[in-house]
């Protein structure tokens, strides 16, 4: 199998947010990708839920497709290792990952306000310039996004 089948960086955001009374909102950004060398492609949903300035959660739905079922399972045992040993060291990752019919589907739910950002943002210091108080910022969660190749909306 080759090195480097799939990384998706997109899901290992350490983000956070809360907000007192303000309400809850919600922003959907969307990516595609074919990987013709490799033979998969990606289609990417991320639910950013966030309150005035603050994110509070991203829900992200990603799946991968591919003919190859060694494709598919490197995908899978990648996936749960990364996600697997994100909530060990960090909290706050729900994920459910499934190997069917050609595809490979992650569910993942990451609850930032459950999450120890101190640590993440020690670990991966260049998010430190999106986080303000303690707090994940909306705006720097969608150039991050944005930046990868995805869709806000």
């Amino acid at each position: 199998m080759k090195k480097g089948i799939l990384v998706l960086p997109i899901l290992m955001l350490g983000l956070t947010g809360c907000g007192g009374s303000e309400k809850a909102e919600k922003i959907t950004c969307t990516n595609s990708t074919n990987d013709v060398v490799r033979g998969y492609s990606t289609e990417s949903e991320y639910i950013i839920n966030y309150k005035g300035k603050n994110v509070d959660s991203v829900e992200t739905v990603e799946t991968v497709t591919s003919d190859n079922e060694e494709v598919l399972s490197a995908v899978e045992t990648q996936l749960n290792t990364m996600y697997g040993k994100t909530n060990e060291t960090y909290g706050g990752y729900t994920y459910n990952i499934e190997n069917k019919d050609g595809k490979v589907v992650a569910k993942v739910t990451i609850d930032y306000n459950k999450m120890d950002l101190d640590q993440y943002v020690k670990d991966q210091p260049s998010l430190k310039t999106f986080v303000k108080d303690g707090k994940m910022q909306l705006d720097g969660v969608k150039t991050l996004y944005e930046t990868m190749g995805a869709t806000c909306k």
